[in-house]
């Protein structure tokens, strides 16, 4: 059952697309690397760490079913793709979401 206009009467099929839960985790996960790339080069995270995570996100290695997994548990959006990042990234991982809260990956 729709809960929002753009599912049902106002939304074209593009911008459905734009808000479908699957694009969401990917516009999230792109921001997570830019934010990585960006804190490698002021010295906030080690580059390496930084090239692990855009090569993650960049190679589609996340499962998004993975999220939903994460999102079941923790029941927090965000720290579902966080989770599902770091966890695809390896021990680099812990550089994932370095410093930020979740609104600052979601007001990006």
């Amino acid at each position: 059952m729709p809960v929002h206009p753009i599912e049902y009467r106002y939304g074209s099929p593009e911008m459905r697309e734009i808000f479908e839960v699957e694009n969401r985790y990917r516009l999230m996960l792109q921001v997570e690397a830019a934010l990585a790339r960006a804190e490698a080069e002021v010295g906030l995270i080690p580059q390496e760490a930084a090239e692990a995570i855009e090569r993650t996100v960049r190679e589609c290695k996340v499962d998004l079913e993975r999220i939903v997994e994460f999102e079941r548990q923790v029941k927090h959006e965000t720290m579902a793709v966080v989770l599902a990042l770091s966890e695809a990234v390896g021990p680099l991982g812990e550089y994932v979401h370095f410093g930020v809260t979740s609104n600052d990956i979601l007001d990006t």
